[in-house]
């Protein structure tokens, strides 16, 4: 759901396709996108594996290589990636609110914003 959401604003914003997201083109607007798409799903707290999954690399090591790896553009890509995990938090918490739940589906859909 939240993944979704994060590469579909990422493509959204370097406007490339999710196709273009997880080929194996290195152009550095798709690389650029790739470590933002990255840095959102880490912040989140996923997984080296997952975020491998979610734009197609098959190793652990490679993601550990986006994170850390210093493009010209590294710093905006991280403050892009922070825009679009405050966007999603923004409107994830208006439908918490409308909604009358237990205190344990409460909890759920907290855990699953942050």
């Amino acid at each position: 759901m939240i993944a979704e959401y994060i590469v579909n604003s990422v493509c959204d914003r370097f406007q490339i396709t999710k196709k273009e997201l997880r080929s194996r083109k290195r152009y550095k607007h798709l690389v650029d996108a790739r470590q933002a798409c990255a840095f959102a799903l880490r912040n989140l707290d996923c997984t080296y594996k997952f975020i491998g999954d979610v734009i197609n690399r098959e190793s652990h090591t490679t993601i550990i290589h986006i994170l850390k790896k210093r493009h010209d553009n590294s710093h905006e890509n991280q403050r892009i990636a922070h825009r679009i995990i405050k966007e999603y938090k923004s409107m994830a918490l208006p439908k918490i609110r409308r909604q009358k739940l237990n205190m344990e589906e409460f909890l759920e859909m907290v855990q699953q914003i942050n």
